[in-house]
């Protein structure tokens, strides 16, 4: 797992934390390294779950994007939304 500079991953909520694990292992199982983006820091739309520390955006796979894309919400589950980004993926903890 690599993190992009400045970026805190300490403050993830438990929940949170189990879904990067998930997202790290599918990414894994496909030869590619997770790039964390973002978690609290930085500027967020109104109402993001980052401030509350149960969001973390991150890059598009190298390889594989299209079957990793498919497979997230599957691995994650329905209490995790994932939502592509023109430059990253954001995934949050929003138990329904």
């Amino acid at each position: 797992m690599l993190l992009k500079a400045g970026v805190d991953i300490s403050r993830l909520e438990r929940n949170t934390r189990r879904g990067l694990e998930k997202v790290t292992n599918l990414f894994k199982a496909y030869d590619n390294e997770i790039v964390i983006t973002s978690t609290y820091e930085g500027n967020h739309g109104a109402g993001s779950l980052h401030y509350a520390n149960q969001g973390f955006d991150i890059r598009y796979p190298l390889l594989y994007k299209d079957e990793i894309r498919r497979e997230l919400p599957e691995k994650l589950g329905k209490d995790f939304d994932v939502v592509e980004e023109l430059t990253h993926i954001h995934i949050e903890y929003d138990p329904k």
